[in-house]
């Protein structure tokens, strides 16, 4: 199984891993022991990608201005249960919604909540996911 972008991201550099593959020196797959670094991570295409393709990679810093994205991979990362045991509540709480104004009301409300940039990094992580695939 390929791990893959777990967030939609503006930006994604999906459509250009072939042409950005092709900037890679061309012994890159030999050199020993390379720490990948990523400024701007986004979801990760890139990231995924290389760590994936090239064995050679031993180590990966990733960054990105948006301290939500960046909490996202520390939780991801670390809490990996907590967050999927909050993913479900969440995505039962909004499947249990019938009507289509019920649920928009509800993204509406998590939306508000998210934005108060007062919660734990794990309710921040899930209301992260919840807005960014709903």
């Amino acid at each position: 199984m390929k791990a893959k972008p777990f967030v939609k991201w503006v930006g994604g550099k999906t459509q250009l891993i072939d042409q950005l593959e092709a900037m890679l020196p061309a012994d890159f797959d030999q050199w020993e022991n390379v720490t990948y670094i990523e400024p701007f991570v986004g979801g990760g295409a890139m990231l995924f990608y290389m760590l994936q393709t090239h064995s050679n990679i031993q180590s990966a810093v990733i960054s990105d201005i948006n301290e939500d994205l960046t909490t996202c991979y520390k939780v991801v990362k670390h809490s990996p249960q907590l967050l999927v045991d909050s993913l479900a509540e969440i995505q039962k709480e909004y499947y249990s919604l019938r009507s289509e104004d019920s649920r928009k009301e509800f993204f509406m409300l998590m939306r508000a909540e998210f934005n108060t940039k007062a919660l734990d990094p794990i309710r921040n992580t899930t209301l992260f996911f919840f807005l960014n695939r709903t």
